[in-house]
């Protein structure tokens, strides 16, 4: 059963002050006719005082006197029979008969057997006594003044176990509406503390579920608004710790998740690695064994064999070169060292360069060599992202074997399309092509050594221009292409002169100078 701090006060405050009617009644019962008897024999006693004192002073044969005995003892509530020896006479205040009767029984000894000795002094005496016949009883008081007169004074006591109860049911009424009021303003009083408390008990649960937005609002400057206000302060801390946990916690999420991409990445490059190693190793081992062996003397064959032999260790070293250059761009190694230069020429130096490949499969070349495009880029990274461009286009044309080169130019940013006739990419892979050792025509790759690495190249440099790259497919062919920011600059000095190479359209220059 669930006991709220309301209820145990109201038990409480009811419990104690039931216990405190308990006892009133208890004491009241047990001792308030000890207490009753003990105050009226005190009052006999000054009562008997004062009357010597008067005495003293007069004579009951006086009015004055008389009148002032007969007033204290009215006052009192005490009947009596006073006499003088000295002035020979006495006087009856109260029941006449009963009184004198009663002191001649006392002289005598009667009626003593219910009588209790209650004090006894030099010059007086006090009984309890009981009349059986009256069914009463009376407090008596029996003494001499010191003038040797007599004073006989009794107290009735006609309801005092009666008066007891009266008063103990009293007590009990007086407590249990003592009781009753008690609870209503416990009540009251405890539903300002509980409630508060509840309210803090209900912030409590609500930030036990991590809901921080909600906040104490009463204005109190007791120890239940401190409470509130520290409260409050720990929303905004535990609100801003479990932030802070939750970023690193996310953080460390994709940490961990980035760690287990790279290991797969890692196991996978190795396999890639040794799955393109494995041929040109193997047939590189085949054929000098052959050789070694003498398996032919024909000069021819082992020309053939030396030219194979030759050309799987160029795959191979290109393969390794090609390798070497993504680690360094992608662990940052090999940084970009931008400078401003005109792009053209680049091209046209890396066309020069294929155009032996060019000549050979027959390929046609369009290239609008006249313009200008100046860009803020790294020269050698954007000679090899032009050059792998290239290089995939030469290996996968087909059709009319034609390749176009186009550059597109805005207010920012200058665009390169390398465009090959051929059969389309596949929708799925367009987004794979970019991975490390990806290669869509597996089966064909062999025939013209391509490693699966050079778009890996292309991407990391443009992401580390902070450009862009992609692919789309068009009606008859593929188009790969790449943006980069551009620059306009007063003079540039072209990158062919820089190293000693010529465009296509300086070539044709000087041909025709030395006709002439």
């Amino acid at each position: 059963m669930k006991r709220t701090i309301r209820g145990k006060y109201m038990l409480l405050i009811s419990g104690l002050v039931g216990i405190m009617v308990l006892v009133i009644c208890l004491t009241n019962s047990l001792y308030l006719e000890r207490y009753y008897i003990a105050e009226r024999t005190k009052d006999m006693v000054e009562t008997y005082e004062e009357i010597n004192t008067i005495l003293e002073s007069g004579s009951l044969r006086e009015e004055r006197t008389y009148l002032k005995v007969l007033r204290l003892l009215e006052k009192t509530n005490i009947s009596g029979l006073i006499g003088s020896e000295t002035q020979g006479t006495y006087q009856i205040f109260g029941y006449e008969n009963q009184l004198e009767q009663q002191m001649r029984e006392l002289a005598y000894g009667k009626g003593m057997e219910s009588a209790k000795l209650v004090k006894q002094a030099d010059s007086y005496v006090i009984f309890h006594q009981n009349d059986e016949k009256l069914q009463t009883s009376y407090i008596l008081f029996f003494g001499f003044f010191s003038d040797g007169g007599v004073c006989f004074l009794r107290s009735s006591l006609p309801g005092i176990r009666e008066s007891v109860m009266i008063s103990t049911r009293f007590a009990w009424l007086i407590g249990l509406g003592v009781i009753a009021v008690s609870i209503i303003l416990v009540s009251l009083v405890s539903k300002q503390i509980s409630g508060p408390i509840s309210r803090l008990s209900h912030i409590a649960d609500r930030m036990a579920h991590l809901d921080f937005s909600v906040r104490y609002e009463e204005n109190r400057e007791d120890e239940i608004g401190l409470l509130g206000t520290s409260m409050n302060y720990m929303a905004e801390e535990l609100e801003k710790k479990i932030g802070d946990l939750r970023r690193v916690n996310h953080q460390l999420k994709l940490d961990i998740e980035e760690k287990v991409q790279v290991d797969e990445m890692r196991k996978e490059f190795i396999s890639n690695v040794s799955h393109e190693l494995k041929t040109p190793i193997a047939l590189i081992q085949g054929y000098a064994e052959g050789l070694l062996e003498g398996i032919s003397e024909d000069p021819e064959s082992v020309g053939y064999y030396c030219e194979v032999i030759i050309d799987e260790a160029g795959k191979m070293n290109q393969l390794v070169r090609k390798l070497l250059t993504l680690n360094q761009i992608e662990s940052g190694i090999n940084t970009a060292e931008t400078v401003d230069f005109d792009l053209i020429p680049v091209i046209s130096g890396v066309l020069h360069s294929f155009n032996i490949v060019l000549q050979q499969k027959g390929i046609g070349m369009e290239f609008d060599s006249d313009k200008s495009v100046i860009i803020r880029a790294d020269e050698f990274m954007m000679e090899e992202v032009i050059r792998n461009y290239v290089s995939n286009a030469i290996n996968h044309i087909d059709g009319e074997k034609q390749i176009r080169i186009c550059t597109e130019q805005d207010a920012d940013h200058v665009r390169v399309s390398v465009y090959n006739t051929g059969p389309p990419i596949p929708g799925s892979e367009l987004e794979n092509i970019w991975k490390k050792f990806y290669k869509v025509d597996k089966a064909r790759t062999r025939e013209y050594g391509g490693s699966g690495i050079g778009l890996s190249i292309v991407k990391a440099v443009m992401d580390a221009h902070n450009g862009s790259c992609g692919v789309k497919n068009t009606e008859d062919g593929v188009c790969f292409w790449f943006e980069l920011r551009k620059m306009e600059l007063p003079a540039v000095i072209p990158i062919a002169r820089v190293y000693g190479l010529t465009t296509v359209r300086e070539e044709s220059a000087q041909d025709e100078e030395e006709k002439r």
